[in-house]
This record gives C-alpha cells, sequence and structure tokens, in this order.
C-alpha cells in the first residue's frame, strides 16, 4: 500500500481514521464469504464429478486396450482371407 504524504491541516487522527475507512470499505462482508464459500463448494462438487468421470474413462480405455493385441491379430486374419479370396477370382 502506497504511503501517504501529510496533507496540510489534517491531523494524525483524520488521517488514520481516513486508512481505517479505506480499509474497511474494501473488506469483504460476512454475506461475501457465505457466497464465496457456497461457490467453492459448488466448485469442489464439479471438481469431483470431472475426477469420477475422468475414472471412468480410464477404466474404459484400459478395457479397450486390452483388446488392442486380439483386435491386431484378427485385422490379420482378415487380410489373409483377403488375400485368398482375390487369387480365387
Amino acid at each position: 500500500m502506497k504511503r501517504r504524504g501529510r496533507s496540510k491541516g489534517k491531523s494524525e487522527t483524520a488521517e488514520i481514521l481516513d486508512i481505517v475507512n479505506f480499509v474497511k470499505d474494501r473488506m469483504a462482508t460476512k454475506d461475501d464469504i457465505v457466497r464465496i464459500e457456497e461457490r467453492l463448494y459448488s466448485i469442489e462438487q464439479e471438481l469431483k464429478d470431472i475426477k469420477r468421470r475422468l475414472a471412468k474413462l480410464e477404466d474404459n480405455y484400459e478395457a479397450v486396450r486390452e483388446y488392442g493385441d486380439d483386435i491386431k491379430a484378427l485385422q490379420g486374419r482378415i487380410r489373409a482371407i483377403e488375400k485368398q479370396l482375390a487369387t480365387r477370382r
């Protein structure tokens, strides 16, 4: 916070009161705190939901990834069958 130079004719008490009023005017009220807490709770709930959904996606990805080798093997068998069919034509 910038220090203010002493104004002419203002007492030290008046300057202190100005500073206190300045701080008081910008201070959060109890209602402000309640609104912030409510918003934080809402954000926490959203984050929990996102975390749950990500975990589910990870599980699904792992399940699909496990079939990768089977899929590659099947693709190889399909190519072999296609080659056999192409040579018979």
